[in-house]
């Protein structure tokens, strides 16, 4: 890549941004170094090459840049899936970077030599609005990234709370039923299921954590006809109001072994 500015460029950012990216454990700027990396760098290396002896002017290479960038993380997401390391930050870094830099070596073996190899694609020189505009949309892109990975307080969100159950099969003849709690806070709950054959109710009282499930089975005994299910749900504090009800049917037959 001697002779060629541009290359050596992108080839020196890749390793920048790539090192800079897994080392640093700030996570602004962890985005504004990994940003360049994922969406620029490669498209423009591979763009490069594939215009080889032809380079392009940058009203087509900007835009071609961005596009085939993102078309490499999708199809560099699918090759990752089945590696062991999986879709995580240092396979993506290496990934990119083993992309970039060989495109850029391909570019280099492709453009002209002697006295054109200085003309391949010349770095512009914008206007002074121009530079203000584009600087003032990288630097929202860099702000909208870094505020996407930025976990932000909740305190007036509303949560909610999942209750469920599941069909029974006819071999097992078992009602399940869950809970799943979405809330802002951990919650108390009462969950009573009865069930339509005359048995005593089955009273459960459990707290869960934002995001914690609990379940519960219920298995009845031999009947010759179908039996009637019907879980309610309340919140501790409250247990004059069913906060969740669901109801279903245990098919006829024997009871579970």
């Amino acid at each position: 890549m001697k002779g060629y500015r541009d290359l050596r460029l992108v080839a020196a950012a890749t390793v920048l941004c790539a090192a800079v990216s897994l080392i640093t454990p700030l996570g602004a700027v962890r985005i504004m170094f990994a940003a360049p990396l994922a969406l620029f760098l490669p498209g423009y290396a591979i763009t490069a090459a594939a215009s080889g002896r032809r380079p392009l002017g940058w009203p087509q290479l900007l835009p071609l840049s961005v596009g085939i960038s993102l078309a490499a993380l999708a199809l560099g997401s699918i090759l990752l899936n089945y590696t062991p390391g999986g879709l995580r930050g240092a396979p993506w870094a290496l990934l990119l970077t083993l992309i970039t830099l060989g495109s850029c070596r391909v570019a280099a073996l492709r453009r002209p030599v002697g006295r054109q190899r200085q003309a391949a694609i010349a770095l512009p020189r914008p206007a002074p609005a121009v530079t203000v505009l584009v600087a003032a949309g990288v630097t929202m892109a860099i702000a909208a990234l870094v505020l996407a990975q930025t976990t932000m307080r909740a305190d007036g969100a509303f949560g909610y709370t999942e209750l469920w159950m599941v069909p029974p099969a006819q071999s097992d003849r078992v009602a399940r039923i869950g809970v799943t709690s979405e809330q802002q806070r951990p919650t108390a709950y009462r969950l009573v299921a009865r069930l339509g054959d005359g048995s005593p109710p089955v009273d459960h009282s459990f707290t869960l954590d934002p995001g914690e499930s609990r379940f519960l089975s219920l298995n009845p005994g031999t009947s010759a006809k179908p039996i009637p299910v019907v879980a309610e749900l309340y919140k501790r504090g409250r247990l004059e109001v069913v906060y969740r009800q669901v109801s279903g049917w245990v098919p006829a037959g024997e009871a579970p072994r």
